[in-house]
């Protein structure tokens, strides 16, 4: 019987994605890239959040439903365009460890 490393993947990261963005998930790779922990600001600021990063398969051309009240926009950048100024803290080392795995 073949399987795929897919299944392996919690539900979590598959509903969140759903939610959120209405898109449906396709993993590149079955387990978390990259782990980070952020201390919150703003209105829930206070404590930590620890977040586990999946890298997904995506179409630029494909319409993007998301939630106006939670979010402002949703954008496409190329790799060399990704404002880090405005990005999450992490994005920078998240994008490095990406680049060094694709080999660009």
């Amino acid at each position: 019987m073949v399987t795929s490393n897919l299944t392996k993947i919690p539900r979590r990261p598959r509903r969140e994605l759903a939610e959120e963005l209405k898109l449906e998930a396709a993993f590149l790779y079955p387990d978390p890239f990259f782990l980070t922990v952020t201390r919150t600001i703003g209105l829930d600021s206070g404590h930590e959040d620890v977040s586990l990063w999946y890298v997904l398969a995506g179409d630029s051309e494909q319409p993007t439903w998301f939630d106006g009240a939670e979010f402002n926009t949703v954008e496409w950048f190329g790799f060399d365009a990704i404002p880090f100024e405005r990005s999450d803290p992490h994005m920078r080392r998240f994008m490095n460890k990406l680049q060094a795995r694709l080999g660009i």
